[in-house]
């Protein structure tokens, strides 16, 4: 919870680099959930696991899953945007009574401007 909260507050700062490590970390604490409703379409979700696995390691994975280290990324506000609206979905999913005033209020801001058609 405190690592969705931190990316809510780096991202309403505009520290989006910081906003999607802390996204990231999130849903990797949480426990595994089968066939979660995600927001994100499959491509959007490719790009924001690269975005998360550059953060971390500097590298992307090419199309055969091999590792290339890669100076610099362009890391789209909408990115990290939908990066935290997973954390928060699959929060919500693993820990339905434990809403916080954060996480409704993002959703609130800005689930409009993730929604994916």
């Amino acid at each position: 919870m405190r690592r969705i909260h931190a990316a809510i507050e780096h991202f309403d700062r505009g520290d989006f680099e910081c906003a999607a490590t802390l996204a990231a970390a999130a849903c990797g604490m949480l426990p595994a959930i089968d066939n979660a409703p995600l927001p994100a379409s499959e491509a959007r979700s490719a790009r924001i696991e690269s975005v998360g696995h550059w953060l971390a390691h500097g590298t992307i994975l090419d199309l055969t899953g091999n590792s290339r280290r890669k100076e610099s990324i362009v890391i789209r506000t909408a990115d990290v945007g939908i990066a935290i609206h997973v954390a928060v979905t699959l929060f919500d999913i693993a820990f339905p009574d434990q809403k916080t005033p954060q996480m409704i209020g993002f959703r609130l801001d800005h689930c409009g401007l993730f929604s994916v058609t």
